[in-house]
């Protein structure tokens, strides 16, 4: 995997999980000063603008990771990671799509439930992500997949 491919991915995660975190943090722990303010801090809609305006970032560089690393390391056997990197993938399924439905849903309850859907699943993604092995010592143009570089050493 290309190092901007590798980049693209952390910035997304990152940018979307520290946005959901300082989201979550200012609607459930904060209380506004102003009795008649919905919000529990005045910036709280921007860390929801900038959450969401990151996470094309995030599903983007997920892509990109799917296609060159993740597939590559299990058709390849490599077994290092392989157990937090299944739970990232069944992981980006559920974030996923909870984050775009809930943009979509008018009714109350099933806002609600597909919120707590998202956070759980956001949490435990951004987990996984943490905890998965970092592969620094690939070179920085390192572009083909180890079971490409097999076949072509046949």
């Amino acid at each position: 995997m290309k190092r901007w491919e590798a980049w693209t991915n952390h910035v997304g995660i990152a940018g979307v999980a520290l946005t959901g975190l300082a989201y979550a943090v200012m609607k459930y722990l904060l209380t506004n000063p102003d009795p008649d303010s919905r919000l529990g801090h005045p910036w709280q809609p921007w860390a929801l603008r900038f959450h969401i305006l990151l996470a094309p970032i995030a599903v983007f560089g997920l892509g990109l990771i799917f296609r060159r690393h993740a597939l590559a390391r299990f058709f390849g056997g490599d077994r290092e990671g392989r157990r937090t990197g299944r739970t990232l993938l069944w992981l980006a399924v559920p974030v996923g799509a909870s984050g775009y439905l809930i943009q979509t849903i008018t009714h109350e309850a099933a806002r609600r439930w597909t919120g707590w859907t998202h956070t759980a699943a956001g949490v435990l993604f951004a987990a996984a992500y943490a905890f998965h092995p970092r592969r620094s010592r690939l070179p920085d143009d390192s572009s083909e997949a180890p079971s490409d570089a097999h076949r072509e050493a046949r």
